[in-house]
């Protein structure tokens, strides 16, 4: 069996090169990166959204409760999108090195590192939230600068305050950059995959089965996760040349 090509992701890359790599691994690698997904969202939202919330049990409702929508927010903000950002580095970082990546040993490895990273993760969201609490801007900034914040423990071995801070620095000047990539992963993602979550939701209703509008987030997660993981991470990398080119240039 041929080695895969060796990922190079220590360099810049322009924002369409940036989303086309993305979109190529995703391709190439969908089976490994669904895999991977699918490993960490079904238990986790089974657990919260069909066990806790009981969706796995009741007829259809329309989330208009405030607790059934920001319980799997939260949920998917703290644990799912950190752990599947850890497993992804780690099948990046296989490719970097010329290996075929594998879906259980990226697992494993985003499960070790989950605890620094759910820590720095949460430390950061507070702030955020704080920020937004005060006036939205600040706290839409405030998230931004944060954004490398898993990276930096998982790829640096940054910890909880280190990793606030070595994502703060890293994010100076590059703010817009890094906006404007976060919005346009998502849209890229999160608009197919709607294809998927509206008939499935309509079929819930008509059936009176709550469960069905379950799977269809946990598909859509499953599906969309993963490319916005490898798009921060290149992202990272792609700021972080930026940011020593503009040193090596003042120096």
């Amino acid at each position: 069996m041929s080695q895969p090509e060796r990922l190079e992701l220590a360099r810049e890359r322009e924002i369409g090169d940036l989303l086309g790599d993305a979109f190529r691994i995703y391709r190439r690698h969908f089976g490994t990166v669904f895999a991977i997904a699918l490993a960490i969202v079904v238990p986790v939202q089974l657990v919260v959204s069909g066990i806790g919330l009981e969706e796995l049990t009741s007829g259809y409702r329309q989330s208009d409760d405030a607790a059934e929508l920001l319980i799997p927010t939260l949920v998917s903000y703290f644990v799912v999108a950190p752990l599947i950002t850890a497993a992804t580095i780690h099948l990046l970082q296989r490719l970097a090195d010329g290996e075929r990546p594998h879906a259980g040993r990226s697992i494993q490895a985003g499960l070790d590192i989950f605890a620094p990273v759910f820590i720095a993760v949460l430390i950061a969201g507070l702030g955020t939230a704080a920020g937004l609490v005060l006036f939205i801007v600040p706290g839409l900034y405030v998230a931004v600068r944060w954004f490398y914040v898993p990276q930096a423990v998982v790829i640096d071995g940054q910890r909880a305050g280190e990793a606030l801070r070595a994502s703060w620095a890293l994010s100076r000047g590059f703010w817009w950059r890094t906006f404007g990539v976060i919005v346009l992963a998502n849209i890229v993602a999160f608009i197919p995959a709607s294809l998927l979550v509206i008939p499935l939701d309509s079929l819930a209703e008509s059936a009176d089965h709550q469960w069905i509008s379950l799977a269809g987030m946990i598909l859509t997660e499953t599906l969309t996760a993963p490319f916005v993981a490898i798009v921060a991470t290149l992202l990272f990398f792609d700021v972080r040349a930026r940011r020593q080119e503009q040193l090596s240039f003042d120096a």
